[in-house]
C-alpha cells in the first residue's frame, strides 16, 4: 500500500514538472510542510491533489510579510 506521504511527494512531483522546475534542493523541506499541512488542514479520507496544490502554495507564501 502506497503510504500518504508517498501520494503527498508524488503530486509534489507533478507540480514541478507542470511549472517547469527541476525538483527543488529544499524539496524534503517542502514534501515534510505539504505533508503536516494536508494532515493538518485536509479531510483526512478524502483529501486530494488540490489539497497538495494549497498546501504547496501555503509554503511558497509562508515568507510573505505583508
Amino acid at each position: 500500500m502506497t503510504s500518504k506521504k508517498d501520494v503527498i511527494e508524488s503530486t509534489l512531483f507533478d507540480i514541478y514538472d507542470r511549472i517547469g522546475i527541476d525538483t527543488p534542493s529544499n524539496h524534503d523541506d517542502i514534501l515534510e510542510y505539504c505533508y503536516d499541512d494536508v494532515c493538518e488542514c485536509a479531510d483526512p479520507e478524502n483529501w486530494h491533489s488540490g489539497d497538495v496544490a494549497i498546501a504547496f502554495r501555503r509554503w511558497i507564501e509562508k515568507d510573505v510579510i505583508s
